[in-house]
């Protein structure tokens, strides 16, 4: 294939301060190096590209995501291969809700249970040492229109922004203790085998709250589900805070949906400025 030597892209904003809607990419070709540093800068600018309608397969997913950087594969069990319903696509994670075998996940298997924790306001892998920079989602199969509740994004740049200065002096130095069961059994509370684990008894990761995006020069609040407690503090001392980062970051005001309108959308946001928010489960 010929790489796609002409490419010439547009950005149509989504939302007053981030998101856009990214125009002009072939996807049937190779991307150039030009094309490539086009889509960071848009990454840059507005933190969330949408491209609509992308024909991609599995092999072209990985391949366009290997334009941006080496794929993080920590959430695929490579030991589970038979059972990966990507496979043998083993840089794809499987973000949807059915089985190996095309059906949907029961609501009482604990794949769906630690599933559920994608639906709250969340950063990509924050809960590992080597965070995601890019996060590239591609609907595969979608259910009838009305029927999928969309993805939705929180600015945290302008979040962290709007923060009175006596709060940016207060979390300037702040470090967050990032643990998945934390997250995950709050929002599967009656999960009993999540309840019999302790978050301290297994591995977090520890991130800057406040930090800066480099590509944009702008300070981004760097919180989540995922967040467990304050370095030096404990859960219960935490939490306050961290709720109200949470609450003030995911305000209407800083976010917006992408409602998937076609198989093959893609999604690709900047997992450090933007925190997500996926309403609920959807066939994919």
């Amino acid at each position: 294939m010929a790489p796609n030597e002409m490419a010439i892209l547009s950005f149509e904003p989504l939302h007053p301060t981030f998101g856009a809607e990214c125009v002009g990419v072939d996807f049937s070709k190779p991307l150039t190096e030009e094309s490539v540093a086009e889509i960071r800068a848009g990454m840059a600018k507005y933190g969330v590209l949408v491209f609509r309608a992308t024909g991609l397969d599995n092999a072209r997913h990985e391949a366009f995501a290997r334009n941006f950087g080496e794929p993080d594969t920590s959430a695929v069990n490579p030991t589970a291969a038979k059972n990966h319903r990507l496979a043998p696509h083993m840089e794809l994670t499987d973000a949807g809700n059915l089985d190996k075998d095309g059906n949907l996940v029961s609501k009482d298997s604990l794949r769906y249970q630690i599933t559920l924790g994608n639906g709250q306001f969340h950063v990509d892998c924050s809960y590992n040492a080597r965070r995601a920079g890019y996060s590239i989602l591609c609907a595969q199969q979608l259910p009838p229109p009305g029927t999928c509740g969309g993805t939705a994004f929180a600015d945290t740049r302008t979040a962290y922004h709007d923060l009175d200065s006596g709060t940016k002096q207060g979390i300037k130095d702040v470090i967050l203790w990032h643990s998945i069961l934390h997250s995950r059994q709050a929002a599967a509370p009656n999960c009993k085998l999540l309840n019999m684990l302790d978050a301290e008894d297994l591995p977090m990761s520890r991130h800057q709250l406040a930090q800066l995006h480099e590509p944009s020069g702008r300070m981004n609040l760097y919180i989540a589900s995922h967040a467990y407690s304050i370095q030096g503090k404990s859960k219960a001392e935490s939490q306050p805070l961290i709720q109200r980062l949470l609450e003030h970051a995911s305000q209407e005001k800083y976010v917006f949906r992408v409602n998937w309108q076609n198989e093959g959308d893609v999604v690709m946001w900047v997992s450090l400025p933007n925190s997500i928010f996926a309403s609920f489960h959807f066939r994919l």
